[in-house]
């Protein structure tokens, strides 16, 4: 580019700039390692550096509007910069105090005297409080209210602390004369020309977010501060939505991204792909640049403009927020999407139709994700179909009730196994049941007894020991088939794994505590262990076949209008 200026700048030089943070780039996001290295290294270089060597810090990107210089490029190290020299200055500041209050005392503690009078300054088109955040920022002031907030206060935390072993005289003159900045000064016409070079620089690094991009690729055509800003909120208010475990989680099963937004962004590049059947522009959908290749196309052929994609994304945006805020809707997307189905297909239907229509859709839809007619009598453990039966008994009686709402949050986020109410198989791991039973039955805690003894107990009383458990418990046995649907719930894998096969009521006492601790118990399984399906309630010791077969038929009662039969 013609008249650019391209040179190496010292620190010094640029100590009285002005320097803008355009609304296009990110926040402050180095972590504690990197300006660790950042430090180390000037030290390092201060420490074995030779007359006329210098130290040279990775390019600065600029462009000077009235008087002030706008980063394009360079950003984090010019924010971790600054932050040394305002510890510096702090550091300074009370070491004047000490001399000016107790003479003796600095020179018995021969602290270094260093004098740093003005610091650069930064400020942020969309970010103003963090303008005056970092102004004063301080030991005594720091902040972790928001991300901007929280990386800039571990950096000067981190910088405090390196600083307790190093010299800082010896940083501070090494800082100032001989780190150099690779300093670009770019002329730009306007905004759309900053951002096509933003873009340029940054394509290739990996701590810019595909999010990120779209970002600074949306702002191109706002050109009033106030505009910028309406955009920013409303960008904000999508992302933290969207970061909620409650939302995400009811929408994927996948673990949330650094920038959640980007799942609205990879659905609307996947809609626009297929519509303009790109032949000669072939991509993977798991590319983490995917949407913005999309989308920087369709901008260059003048397909969409910067308004219409975000218009497309808000309008995403309101149809998830209905979707979630709408309790049948959301109990069965929120069923269908675990189940793989493909959100941008839901999506295209909702916004073709009635709401009324789209639930008949959704109904739908589940009959033909259990596949064939399900008869409840023949299934049976292990059947790819009892667990989608058994998740969407859990759904319709949440919509069933008035007062549960299903939560996909911690569904996800655990491992799940489908257990059986009156345990299939012997005891495998003798130790640990007894150890149950004992906590559970006799209120005894013998987690930390001697495992010789335990064993030696297990090997001379174990079947005689299980006999007068199960008589004092009234326990029965099952005549129908202990796989069938009827004898399976939904359980966490952890819970589940804490049984160790026990009895039915030493395992209703350990749902029922673990729910006053916090824990998802899914309705239905809650309900079973409650015998809340069962018409006799005098054997509460027992899933006897009576409490299987009214727990079949309320299966069947919820179900049978997905197809299911009996």
């Amino acid at each position: 580019m013609k008249n650019n200026n391209l040179l190496l700048k010292p620190i010094e030089d640029i100590i009285n700039e002005n320097f803008v943070i355009p609304s296009y780039q990110r926040g402050y996001r180095w972590e504690s390692r990197q300006v660790l290295d950042l430090l180390q290294d000037i030290y390092e270089f201060a420490e074995s550096k030779k007359k006329e060597e210098f130290y040279c810090l990775q390019p600065i990107v600029i462009t000077k509007k009235d008087n002030k210089y706008r980063v394009i490029d360079g950003q984090q190290r010019l924010t971790t910069i600054y932050l040394i020299l305002k510890f510096l200055q702090e550091t300074a500041n009370k070491i004047k105090n000490i001399k000016q209050n107790n003479i003796e005392l600095l020179e018995f503690c021969n602290i270094e005297e260093f004098e740093i009078k003005n610091i650069f300054s930064l400020e942020y088109e969309t970010r103003e409080k963090s303008k005056e955040f970092l102004e004063n920022i301080s030991t005594e002031n720091l902040n972790y209210d928001n991300p901007d907030f929280y990386y800039m206060s571990k950096a000067y935390e981190k910088i405090k602390k390196w600083f307790k072993t190093h010299s800082k005289k010896l940083f501070l003159d090494t800082l100032l004369k001989d780190v150099k900045f690779i300093w670009y000064e770019v002329n730009t016409k306007n905004e759309e020309e900053e951002i096509e070079i933003f873009k340029r620089l940054n394509i290739g690094k990996i701590p810019l977010t595909n999010a990120e991009l779209i970002k600074a690729m949306l702002l191109i055509p706002i050109k009033e501060y106030k505009k910028q800003i309406e955009f920013s909120i409303e960008w904000d208010r999508i992302e933290h939505t969207l970061q909620k475990n409650s939302f995400w989680y009811f929408l994927t099963n996948d673990n949330k991204k650094a920038t959640a937004i980007d799942l609205i962004f990879d659905t609307l590049a996947k809609k626009y792909y297929k519509e303009n059947k790109f032949n000669d522009f072939k991509l993977k959908e798991n590319d983490d640049k995917y949407s913005f290749y999309v989308f920087d196309k369709l901008l260059k052929e003048e397909k969409k403009t910067q308004k219409d994609i975000w218009e497309d994304t808000k309008k995403v945006f309101r149809f998830l927020i209905d979707w979630y805020n709408d309790k049948e809707i959301y109990h069965k997307v929120g069923y269908l999407l675990y189940f793989k189905e493909n959100l941008l297909d839901l999506i295209s239907k909702y916004s073709q139709t009635t709401k009324d229509k789209f639930k008949d859709y959704l109904n739908e839809r589940i009959r033909n994700s259990l596949g064939k007619k399900i008869n409840l009598n023949e299934l049976s453990y292990g059947d790819i179909n009892v667990k989608k039966v058994l998740l969407l008994f859990n759904i319709e009686t949440a919509l069933n009730s008035q007062n549960i709402r299903f939560n996909f949050a911690q569904f996800k986020t655990f491992a799940w196994d489908i257990e059986h109410i009156v345990s299939q198989t012997d005891n495998e791991n003798k130790e640990e049941w007894v150890k149950t039973v004992f906590e559970y039955i006799y209120g005894m805690n013998i987690k930390k007894i001697d495992k010789n003894k335990l064993k030696n107990f297990v090997n001379k009383y174990y079947e005689k020991f299980f006999d007068r458990v199960k008589k004092r418990l009234g326990i029965k046995d099952l005549s129908q088939d202990k796989n069938n649907i009827a004898n399976l719930t939904l359980l966490d894998s952890k819970t589940n794994r804490s049984y160790h096969n026990a009895f039915f009521p030493i395992k209703r006492t350990i749902i029922i505590e673990n729910e006053s601790k916090g824990y998802f118990i899914p309705p239905a399984t809650k309900n079973v262990f409650l015998k809340a399906y069962s018409q006799k309630l005098s054997d509460i010791a027992n899933w006897t076949d009576e409490d299987m077969d009214c727990y079949r038929n309320k299966i069947y009662e919820l179900l049978s209008k997905y197809g299911v039969k009996l």
